[in-house]
């Protein structure tokens, strides 16, 4: 089978391969292994059939109970279906929260991310978040079969997607501009679509804002990124303590995804 960046798949919305992306270390993520998306509900039977051809197995929804209850994946054979949801946040609305935010990011030149204005560095940070990203690395370690693949999505698979991108494509050892590359993706993919696209409302504006877009930009991501590095050093850190992957966990990630 040829191999795509985007898949030959007529009624999806921005379902895309994460293969053959170089590594720092000389190898290259596998193909068939790893796939993210929009959300599902809209896959005509004919596309639904060739992804469970194509090896599918796990299917990641990061979006919330209401969007899933409105919009439910399809069920397909042999396909687990796995609810992590990014939002709500836990901790956002707290006096508490915010105070420990504020003595994390010391500095007084230091923005505190707020929901009010970085929804990607809470998306990193807030507990509830990380449980969802650590539900898609378990499953990653479930999927240990070749050209088997795991999915991971959300509503329009640009924001809570490309966050999970971000953290797995660090975790394989994809460089940074790499990862920017994919997912500055999700703008020349989703542009000039039709395919209406149904978030949940989060009573927030800025987090609503954000999910309605029709765009990302690098500004986000490199906020999450440097939230990570500010609270826990490096990525490895961070998938460590928050993530939870102990060191024979990522070897087995990186031999599993990457040849």
């Amino acid at each position: 089978m040829e191999k795509n960046r985007i898949l030959p798949i007529q009624s999806g919305l921005n379902l895309r391969e994460l293969g053959g992306y170089p590594t720092k270390d000389g190898k290259t993520v596998r193909w068939q292994k790893l796939l993210r998306s929009g959300y599902l509900s809209v896959l005509k039977k004919d596309d639904q059939l060739f992804l469970t051809d194509y090896g599918l197995r796990y299917d990641v929804d990061l979006r919330s109970d209401y969007e899933i209850a409105r919009n439910p994946d399809p069920q397909l054979p042999h396909v687990t279906h796995i609810s992590a949801s990014v939002y709500p946040f836990a901790q956002h609305t707290s006096l508490g929260f915010k105070r420990w935010l504020k003595r994390l990011f010391h500095k007084d030149s230091q923005p505190v991310p707020s929901v009010l204005s970085d929804p990607y560095q809470l998306m990193v940070l807030d507990t509830h978040a990380q449980s969802a990203f650590k539900k898609l690395f378990q499953a990653m370690l479930a999927n240990d079969q070749p050209n088997q693949s795991v999915l991971f999505h959300c509503a329009a698979g640009k924001d809570r997607t490309g966050v999970a991108g971000f953290l797995v494509l660090s975790a394989l050892g994809v460089d940074q501009d790499t990862i920017e590359e994919d997912y500055l993706l999700s703008n020349r993919v989703l542009f000039g679509t039709h395919t209406p696209v149904t978030t949940t409302t989060t009573h927030n504006a800025a987090l609503d804002k954000m999910n309605e877009a029709r765009n990302v930009n690098l500004r986000s991501l490199r906020l999450a990124k440097k939230a990570i590095e500010d609270t826990y050093g490096n990525i490895e850190n961070y998938l460590h303590k928050a993530m939870k992957l102990t060191d024979a966990d990522l070897k087995q990630i990186r031999d599993l995804y990457t040849i």
